[in-house]
């Protein structure tokens, strides 16, 4: 059982919610004044009933690389049905129990149009949508391999554009790592562990106002985003952010 208006609240995927929730309202209101003044139930009744009807159960679909919920089965209609139809009150309120159940199609339609938008205004493939302000960022080391660096930022701003969004491999990474940690025949002791992605980027701002932690490659030339629900891998064959400290510009 779900009701189906979860979107992600960034900007564009508020708005949509809001607006699925006017049309929701006005449907509703709609409704209430076209009928007979004789049959109107209390409007908070009403209001609880449309609440009611927008349980169901629901199927998860992965659509456009989100998981949205469709809803099949109207369990908030069938339960006030159990409940109104013994006080001979079904009739009057049964089109508000639809309304509700209905009301989930309108948020679906509203979470479709907010990844559409969302797709149009912070493309996924676009390393700029998730760093859209760097000018507060600060490099941090999270493992002992990273070597001593400074970052420019300047540098950083600049490098950006040529980044590319590409396949994370994350098994073959875990697997390289894994290996350096075994021993060898040539070499009894195991190697220390050289980490992929030793420096984190904080004070990172992303242009959805989602939050996002972004990890630096050892080379200065990969940067692996990760999200509430998922990584993307951008590399570069020219960035230069990174400078080993005591070394020259």
């Amino acid at each position: 059982m779900e009701i189906n208006w979860d979107i992600e609240l960034n900007t564009i995927g508020l708005a949509c919610t809001i607006l699925a929730w006017m049309l929701l309202a006005f449907w509703l209101w709609r409704t209430y004044n076209l009928q007979h003044i004789e049959e109107r139930p209390d409007l908070w009744k009403v209001m609880i009933t449309v609440f009611i009807g927008l349980f169901s159960f629901s199927l998860n679909l992965p659509l456009f690389d989100e998981v949205l919920s469709l809803a099949v089965l109207p369990l908030g209609v069938w339960i006030s049905y159990g409940i109104l139809k013994r006080n001979e009150r079904w009739q009057a309120y049964r089109k508000y129990a639809w309304i509700g159940f209905l009301g989930n199609y309108i948020f679906f339609g509203a979470a479709i149009l907010a990844i559409g938008l969302s797709g149009l205004f912070y493309p996924k493939d676009s390393i700029e949508t998730y760093l859209a302000d760097v000018s507060k960022v600060v490099l941090i080391p999270i493992h002992p391999s990273g070597k001593e660096v400074d970052l420019n930022i300047t540098k950083l701003e600049e490098s950006l554009v040529s980044f590319e969004r590409e396949h994370a491999n994350v098994v073959q990474w875990y697997e390289e790592i894994r290996e350096q940690k075994l021993p060898t025949e040539e070499n009894i002791e195991p190697e220390k562990a050289q980490e992929k992605f030793p420096y984190l980027l904080t004070g990172v701002e992303a242009k959805a106002g989602e939050h996002v932690q972004v990890y630096v490659e050892l080379d200065g030339k990969g940067l692996l985003v990760t999200t509430e629900d998922r990584q993307y891998y951008f590399r570069s064959n020219t960035a230069s952010f990174l400078k080993e400290r005591g070394s020259e510009e």
